[in-house]
């Protein structure tokens, strides 16, 4: 007794393609929309050599540079200000 293999043939029409690519696509669409990254967060830094450091709000704008021996607030893009701290006391 001789097997004979028969050989499947598929029957594809354009709306089943079309279906599959859809429910692909929402598939895909779901799976990004829940795995949300926030990125990076909301203060930026930034090193200007070894004696101070720049540190951005990226939500309101708000700009601070702290070095070794002062801190000074330079305010927002709508509301500037230069108000400089010494850090390190007076000494006589």
């Amino acid at each position: 007794m001789e097997q004979t293999k028969q050989r499947h043939k598929w029957n594809l029409n354009f709306k089943d393609l079309l279906i599959g690519f859809l429910l692909g696509l929402c598939l895909t669409l779901l799976v990004a929309a829940t795995s949300s990254d926030e990125g990076p967060g909301r203060y930026r830094c930034a090193a200007m050599g070894d004696d101070s450091v720049f540190i951005v709000d990226s939500q309101t704008g708000q700009t601070w540079r702290l070095g070794r021996a002062e801190t000074c607030d330079y305010g927002t893009p709508h509301n500037r200000k230069s108000i400089c701290r010494s850090l390190m006391p007076m000494v006589e």
